[in-house]
């Protein structure tokens, strides 16, 4: 099994958009090396590699439109940078005050999203490498920046006659990305089915892998569904990829539609055999997906591998066993939680073997997108204009202030390399440009991270060097250690980190040997910029999480409350279409993984910066289970309908409504004194008496030796809406202890 696994994740890296771009990224900066070390112009071949690594950068994946803009703007901005930077390089005064310039406007470009970020990122990179040269005139400078400047078009160019050959590669691996991301989340999930699972401490990991599949999910749908709007996917394959998507998305709500009291269950049917038979079924769907990824990724054809239905009616006996020990009929209902849980995994089942069909392309002709789903609502309207980098010239943006911090941090280390006559000045200002991030807790991690890779790094490279002056296995070296660089450098920063030191150390060897010094030079230079970076971060206009967290819990109760606001309106046979239900849906999960991500983020933080992290950490707890209980109502909505409306839905609705107003109200420290929560609830009494009627009427019927009758559909019906807006109630009261016992 332990070899499966090691198969199977080496299949998920080889087929993922993080070793395709790492090859390419390797040939685009290997090839011209080759070249003009081959004509004797190694100097040259490195200038142009570099302008080539720095376009890279840029190229994240996006439609063709965004990816070809993308491209051009940053080939233009290198080759200015590298143009400006070289004829500076005599004049130290003007270079600092070009390096404070270049930083700051490069660091401001994150308003523009990851591409703008990464766009400036290349940038600065392009600025520090230059500073590492010596070029003695202005003519040596224009070629050096020519060759930079194509190197840029000639990655441009690769990218491009790549994307022409295989259009769909970057959609596919990222959609297969969001598939594997989504099996770990229905595994984590699997974990409450197992007897001592410490409930608490799984909800934790739960959530952290609930930010990633949002994360993927948002990637897809600017890959996919952006590409659809804009007329540039109307193929087979693409339609596949579309329907596969929304079936994804409706899994994972499915998934989380399962949701019930976790405790009582383990309570109530601990010695029952059920649990075990659970887990081990939903591990079966687990491997089902993970099958599915796999071949979506690979753009290969999938089939099934476990016999779902068997494990299900295996479960389905199981309970039935339970059920006929109790002697009552109120006293089985107590196992509708599992008939529920059970009915959620049949559910699962179909969509699972309907994408197996979809990868197949099997029966495409008669499935279709539903017409009535605008997808281009669900896609971020981004905008590129001038309006959005000026409004945030101001001290409340923490990008402005990030980009301040940056442009100080790297005349900090300029200044000080140079007073103390270092070699390599240039490698401070690299790690600096790398780790320093808007948010503490990502610069400090990425200071570990770039310190501990560098170490093993330099380890790793001075014992090869000391054991072989081969150059032919040093060179074949250096190359395994670009594409372990490139490959890892989004995803395992420290496994890129130690990659790129031997990297360097082996590229250094070939042209000035000295291979201890270098090594030692790596790690001393890293030291200082990792220094500078972290004291950055900590002492200029820091931006803590906890000041954040307001507003990001704000915006996740607004969304969960507008989530069940549509889906409540169905139970009071209201006409909801599609896109609304789909966008409240997506809002939700989008709002939440946003709040997770702060909190994730502010626990990075020194403790003296946190604030009711417990409490905080218990609200989100609380609202991620309300947008379940939310998933279910909706689940049953569109799977069973609403056959037996009842008025005290509606007034529970308004109830509950009214509760989240009150709390968004205490969320606010200008509103928290205006707030009133409303009195005890008596409408439940009334659906509670009426379900009791419900549950008489159908014990008679079963003593009278009836089957299946409207009584029993409308028992079960008023059941499953009575027990979820039950737990809702508790939540959303829950909810207001947690804010009024916080510290304000």
């Amino acid at each position: 099994m332990r070899t499966e696994n090691w198969i199977n994740n080496i299949k998920t890296f080889l087929y993922s958009y993080h070793f395709s771009n790492g090859l390419r990224t390797t040939i685009s900066v290997v090839v011209p090396s080759l070249v003009f070390a081959a004509m004797g112009q190694l100097g040259l071949g490195i200038a142009m590699s570099m302008g080539a690594l720095c376009t890279a950068l840029s190229d994240v994946p996006g439609t063709i439109v965004h990816k070809r803009n993308g491209l051009i703007i940053s080939t233009i901005l290198i080759f200015l940078t590298a143009l400006g930077t070289g004829l500076l390089i005599p004049y130290h005064i003007p270079m600092v005050i070009w390096i404070a310039g270049c930083c700051f406007f490069f660091a401001m470009l994150l308003v523009y999203g990851n591409r703008g970020g990464n766009i400036g990122t290349g940038c600065l990179l392009i600025l520090v490498s230059i500073l590492g040269e010596s070029l003695q005139s202005p003519s040596t400078v224009l070629l050096h920046a020519g060759m930079v400047l194509l190197g840029s078009i000639w990655y441009s160019f690769l990218a491009l006659l790549l994307w022409q050959i295989r259009p769909y590669l970057n959609v596919q691996q990222a959609l297969g990305d969001c598939i594997l991301q989504t099996a770990r989340y229905l595994e984590l999930r699997a974990n409450f089915y197992t007897y001592g699972v410490d409930v608490e401490e799984n909800y934790r990991t739960v959530l952290a892998q609930q930010v990633l599949v949002n994360e993927k999910q948002e990637n897809v749908r600017e890959l996919l569904l952006k590409r659809r709007s804009d007329q540039q996917g109307t193929t087979s394959i693409n339609k596949s990829m579309v329907l596969i998507f929304l079936d994804m998305v409706d899994l994972q709500e499915q998934i989380m539609a399962s949701q019930t009291d976790y405790k009582a269950l383990q309570r109530d049917f601990k010695d029952s055999g059920i649990l075990p038979q659970f887990h081990t079924l939903i591990l079966d769907y687990v491997e089902e997906l993970k099958t599915i990824g796999l071949a979506v990724a690979a753009g290969q054809r999938s089939l099934p591998k476990s016999n779902l239905k068997l494990g299900m009616e295996k479960v389905r006996r199981t309970i039935a066993d339970i059920t006929l020990k109790l002697p009552t009929l109120k006293e089985r209902t107590r196992t509708m939680p599992l008939t529920n849980i059970l009915q959620n995994l049949q559910d699962m089942a179909q969509r699972i073997y309907n994408l197996h069909r979809l990868t197949r392309l099997e029966r495409l002709k008669d499935e279709s997108i539903d017409p009535n789903l605008e997808l281009s609502k669900f896609t971020t309207k981004n905008k590129y204009d001038f309006e959005t980098f000026k409004d945030n010239l101001t001290f409340r943006s923490h990008i402005f202030r990030h980009a301040i911090r940056v442009s100080l941090a790297t005349v900090a280390g300029y200044i000080l390399g140079m007073s103390l006559h270092l070699d390599r000045v240039y490698w401070i200002l690299l790690t600096i440009v790398v780790i320093l991030k808007p948010g503490f807790g990502l610069t400090r991690s990425r200071s570990i991270q770039r310190l501990i890779g560098t170490i093993t790094g330099a380890l790793f490279a001075a014992g090869l060097l000391y054991l072989t002056h081969n150059p032919t296995v040093i060179f074949i070296s250096m190359l395994l250690c670009i594409l372990g660089a490139y490959s890892f450098m989004s995803f395992r920063y420290t496994l890129s980190v130690f990659f790129v030191t031997p990297f360097i150390i082996f590229l250094l060897h070939f042209l000035h040997p000295s291979d201890l010094y270098n090594a030692a030079q790596r790690v001393l230079d890293t030291f200082i910029g990792g220094t500078l970076a972290f004291v950055a971060n900590m002492v200029l206009w820091p931006s803590w999480e906890r000041n954040f967290l307001p507003d990001y819990m704000t915006k996740m109760l607004q969304a969960n409350k507008h989530y069940f606001e549509v889906v409540m309106s169905v139970y009071a046979k209201e006409t909801v279409t599609v896109t609304d239900f789909k966008l409240a849906r997506k809002d939700t999960y989008v709002a939440s993984a946003n709040m997770m991500s702060a909190f994730q983020r502010m626990l990075s933080e020194p403790k003296s910066k946190q604030q009711n992290a417990s409490r905080v950490y218990h609200f989100v707890v609380l609202n991620h289970t309300m947008t379940s209980h939310t998933a279910a109502l909706g689940a049953y909505y569109l799977h069973h309908g609403v056959q037996f409306p009842r008025p005290e839905y509606q007034e529970v609705t308004n109830y509950l409504l009214n509760y989240m107003d009150q709390l968004m109200l205490l969320l606010n420290d200008k509103t928290a004194t205006d707030v009133n929560l409303p009195p005890a609830l008596n409408t439940f009494e009334h659906l509670d008496q009426h379900l009791e009627e419900l549950v008489k009427l159908r014990q008679q019927e079963i003593n009278d030796g009836q089957g299946p009758t409207a009584t029993r559909d409308e028992m079960l019906e008023t059941k499953q809406v009575h027990d979820q807006l039950m737990a809702i109630l508790a939540l959303v009261k829950d909810m207001g202890k947690a804010l009024s016992g916080a510290e304000r």
